[in-house]
């Protein structure tokens, strides 16, 4: 029996885990600029893409990895209430909050 419930709570951990590495569909964005106390710099990438906009469906520029350096200038939340990241390195583009170790 605690086996069971053993397994079950890896399965669920990691069923957590891989859903916050993917953003959600979203709208293309024309939300307000800010960062919400964060401060611009660097930050570390958990793995995802830097994109066109501030959306889902928008074209990928650069794939990141996990540990990756991300260099972001401001923040956004789009038509659907996601925060996502300007960058400018290691490419140009948006990055989803959620794929950096800023807040969101």
């Amino acid at each position: 029996m605690r086996m069971r419930v053993l397994a079950a709570a890896g399965v669920l951990a990691g069923t957590v885990l891989t859903s916050t590495m993917v953003a959600p569909a979203q709208a293309t964005g024309t939300g307000t600029t800010g960062t919400q106390g964060a401060s611009a710099g660097w930050v570390m990438s958990i793995g995802g893409p830097i994109r066109t906009c501030d959306a889902a469906r928008c074209d990928v520029v650069y794939q990141t990895s996990y540990g990756e350096d991300v260099y972001w200038t401001t923040s956004r939340i789009n038509a659907a209430g996601n925060r996502w990241y300007k960058v400018t390195s290691p490419a140009t583009g948006w990055i989803y909050c959620m794929n950096i170790s800023a807040p969101c």
